[in-house]
C-alpha cells in the first residue's frame, strides 16, 4: 500500500488510489467514532488511567492486559496463563519452522531474518502434526497462510477442545471484520448453550448474547501483526501511527475480542476501546506503514498476489497483464466496467495491438477494492476453470483465440 507517509504509492497501487483521499480515510472507524462522538468517554478515560500507573506499567504485557480486561468488566476470572514456547520440549520444531518460513517471507513470520530451506520440513509440535508447504502451514491437514505464527503455536500449547486452526482463522476473521453467524449456527449456539445452562441476560462477558444484541456489530479493530500476535493501530497525526501489542496467550487476546465486540455490554465495549486509544498513545511505538483501514488491508492482499503471481501477473501502464492457464492474456484496468464495476477487463491479442470486449466478472461490491480485485486476478489466472463456470468467460476465451488465429493466417500469407 502507500509507503511512508502517503507520498509514494506502489505500482500496484497507484492507479487505483488518489493520495489525498487516502489521507482523509486513514483513521480507523472505530477511532474516528470515539474521537468525534464520545467525548466525555475519551476525558473519562484518560483521567481513569492518571490514577492507575500499575496498569500503564504493566503493558503491553499479558498481565497487564488482564488487570485491564478485569478491571473494565468486574470478571476476576480473566487471568494470564504460564505457557511459553521457550520452556517447551518442542521448541526446537517450532524454531527450525520458523527459520524456513521467515526465509520464504511468509506472512506467518513477517519481518524476520531466516535461512533457505530446499524441500518441506515435517514434524510434530505437542502432538500436533506440522509441515511447511511454501511460505503457509499445514496443521493436520489443514493449510495456514497468514496470521501470527507465534500466536499459533501457542494455541497449540493450550488444552481445548476446539479445533486449533479454526480458533486461529476465527479470530482472524474477527480482527478483519469478516464474521458471519448464520442463523443455523446461532439456533445451535442456543441449543448448546441451554442445555448447559449457561444462559444470562447480562453480567460475564462469557454469557451468549441475546438475539437482539447479535444484530449490532462493532467496528473490528483491524489489526496488523508481527509474529507474535495482533498490533491494533490509531492514527495520531497526519501520515503518523502508533501500534500497541495486544495479548500474546490466545485466551486473553479471545477475551479482549469478545469484550470488543459488545459483552458484556456495548457500554464496556465503548470503554475498552477509549482505553486502548489512550494506552497506545501512551506505551505505543510508532508504526506508519501498519495497516489499519480497510482499504489498506485489501490492497496489501493485492500486492500479495501480484507478488506472489509474478510469472503471471505484470504491471505495466496503469493496467495489470494477468496470463491465464487458458493462454489468453487478460487486461485489468482502471475505468467503468461492466455493472458499474470500478475496473475494466478485456482480453488482449497475442501482437498485444487489439482489445477484446469488456467482459463482466461478478464479485462483492460491498467488499473493499483490492479484495475484489485479488479475487479477479486469481480466477483470470485460472480461467481455463473458470470458463466452465461462467459462460462470458468462456465466450471471450473463444472469440479472442478466433481472432488470434485469424490475424496469424493473414501473417503468414505470401
Amino acid at each position: 500500500m502507500p509507503e511512508a507517509n502517503y507520498n509514494v504509492l506502489c505500482p500496484v497501487c497507484k492507479p487505483w488510489n488518489n493520495e489525498k483521499e487516502l489521507l482523509r480515510s486513514s483513521m480507523p472507524a472505530w477511532q474516528n467514532y470515539l474521537q468525534e462522538q464520545q467525548h466525555n468517554l475519551m476525558r473519562e478515560a484518560e483521567e481513569w488511567l492518571k490514577g492507575e500507573h500499575r496498569i500503564i506499567g504493566a503493558f503491553p504485557y499479558d498481565h497487564g492486559w488482564a488487570e485491564l480486561l478485569r478491571r473494565i468488566t468486574g470478571n476476576n476470572n480473566i487471568t494470564c496463563s504460564s505457557n511459553e514456547l521457550e520452556s517447551h520440549r518442542d521448541y526446537h520444531v517450532y524454531l527450525q519452522i520458523r527459520k524456513i518460513l521467515a526465509g520464504r517471507n511468509s506472512d506467518l513470520f513477517p519481518n524476520l531474518v531466516g535461512s533457505k530451506y530446499n524441500g518441506e520440513f515435517e514434524g510434530r509440535f505437542n502432538g500436533y502434526k506440522i509441515k511447511t508447504s511454501k511460505s503457509g502451514l499445514i496443521i493436520d491437514g489443514v493449510r495456514v497462510e497468514k496470521g501470527p505464527g507465534s500466536l499459533l503455536f501457542m494455541m497449540m500449547l493450550e488444552s481445548r477442545i476446539e479445533s486449533v486452526v479454526l480458533r486461529f482463522l476465527t479470530i482472524l476473521r474477527q480482527i478483519e471484520g469478516h464474521t458471519r453467524i448464520s442463523n443455523s449456527v446461532n439456533i445451535e449456539e442456543q441449543r448448546n448453550v441451554l442445555r448447559n445452562g449457561m444462559f444470562s441476560l447480562f453480567g460475564s462477558s462469557d454469557a451468549p448474547q441475546p438475539e437482539g444484541k447479535r444484530k449490532k456489530t462493532a467496528p473490528p479493530p483491524l489489526c496488523d501483526w508481527d509474529h507474535k500476535t495482533y498490533l491494533l493501530g490509531i492514527e495520531t497525526g497526519v501520515g503518523e501511527r502508533h501500534v500497541i501489542q495486544l495479548p500474546t496467550q490466545p485466551h486473553l487476546l479471545e477475551r479482549f475480542l469478545t469484550i470488543w465486540s459488545g459483552r458484556p455490554t456495548m457500554q464496556v465495549s465503548d470503554r475498552l476501546r477509549a482505553l486502548t486509544i489512550c494506552l497506545t498513545k501512551l506505551v505505543g511505538y510508532q508504526a506508519e506503514d501498519a495497516r489499519i483501514t480497510p482499504l489498506e488491508r485489501s490492497f496489501s492482499l493485492l500486492r500479495s498476489v501480484v507478488d506472489n503471481n509474478s510469472d503471471k501477473v505484470v504491471k505495466n501502464n496503469n493496467a495489470l497483464f494477468i496470463k491465464g492457464g487458458s493462454g489468453i492474456i487478460w487486461r485489468v484496468k482502471p475505468g467503468r466496467g461492466a455493472h458499474n464495476s470500478p475496473y475494466l477487463i478485456q482480453t488482449l491479442s497475442k501482437n498485444n495491438l487489439t482489445l477484446g470486449r469488456p467482459i463482466c466478472m461478478y464479485d462483492d461490491a460491498d467488499l473493499p477494492l483490492g479484495d475484489r480485485l485479488s479475487s479477479v486476478i486469481l480466477s483470470l489466472i485460472n480461467d481455463d476453470k473458470l470458463r466452465y463456470k461462467f459462460e462470458q468467460i468462456n465466450y471471450a476465451i473463444i472469440r479472442q483465440k478466433s481472432i488470434d488465429e485469424q490475424h496469424l493466417i493473414r501473417n503468414n500469407r505470401p
